[in-house]
């Protein structure tokens, strides 16, 4: 179904979201933090993982699960890397691509400069040149010594950029297209959703302060949870544990990011 023909309604499911907002790194982090509300993972303030009950819901939560190998604990980077390459993901661009809702990717991306040839050949190579140049501007042309030296820095300046190249990468994501724009900032904003638009019915489901479809769109900053926020981008912001914690399974339960509601709610 296409939004604008005759009142259709384009309707979207959570990962489809995510996937518009972010790309597959926002369907993972989404995907965990259901898992984690919903007290199925625990994830430790240095941003460790353990399954809790292995139970996934979606073919998106099995490749998470997985992804933590046999033990079920492992670092929270690692379902997220998982998740890129997989079917699933690959699955989703191609739904969404199909009903053109995701537009470009796949093409070369222009960096910045690189070196042809290795540094160590490079660096005496440009000293050889500029010492030649410089000679030749005095012995034949005649030139001043200072004139000499802006004249050898100029050629090997020149000789520089010749030796380098320009590089690429490539970008095999895609972008939403303009009509999905509105409906994502209409989410980042907490307004209605435009019309000829529709979400699952769980998404509205209140999470803590946000709603699934805020933090499919926005990430896990959405929920205003620090600790949580914190697990997920290294830890930085967490307190120290307090010293009359008592540990849990060989960690303090400081350390424990927990699902809304229960005890020690970050």
């Amino acid at each position: 179904m296409r939004v604008g023909r005759a009142g259709r309604v384009e309707e979207l499911s959570l990962h489809e979201l995510a996937y518009l907002a972010g790309g597959p790194w926002r369907v993972a982090e989404t995907a965990l933090v259901r898992l984690l509300l919903t007290a199925r993972v625990e994830i430790d303030r240095h941003g460790m993982v353990r399954v809790v009950r292995p139970r996934p819901r979606d073919e998106v939560e099995a490749v998470l699960l997985a992804a933590l190998g046999p033990s079920g604990t492992g670092w929270l980077g690692a379902p997220h890397a998982a998740f890129g390459p997989s079917a699933p993901a690959r699955d989703l661009e191609a739904r969404l691509r199909s009903r053109g809702l995701l537009v470009g990717g796949g093409t070369a991306v222009t960096g910045g400069r690189s070196l042809r040839l290795p540094t160590a050949v490079v660096v005496p190579l440009l000293i050889v040149v500029s010492v030649v140049t410089a000679r030749t501007a005095v012995t034949v042309l005649g030139a001043d010594p200072g004139a000499a030296m802006v004249l050898s820095s100029l050629v090997a300046l020149l000789v520089a950029v010749a030796l380098t190249r320009r590089t690429s990468h490539p970008d095999p994501y895609g972008r939403p297209a303009p009509r999905v724009l509105p409906l994502l900032a209409a989410l980042r904003a907490g307004e209605p959703l435009p019309p000829g638009w529709r979400l699952p019915e769980d998404a509205p489901t209140p999470t803590g302060r946000t709603t699934w479809a805020a933090l499919a769109v926005t990430g896990v900053g959405a929920l205003r949870r620090r600790r949580l926020t914190a697990a997920f981008h290294g830890g930085h912001a967490w307190p120290p544990p307090r010293r009359d914690s008592r540990l849990v399974a060989g960690r303090s339960r400081a350390d424990v990011v927990r699902p809304a509601g229960s005890p020690g709610r970050p």
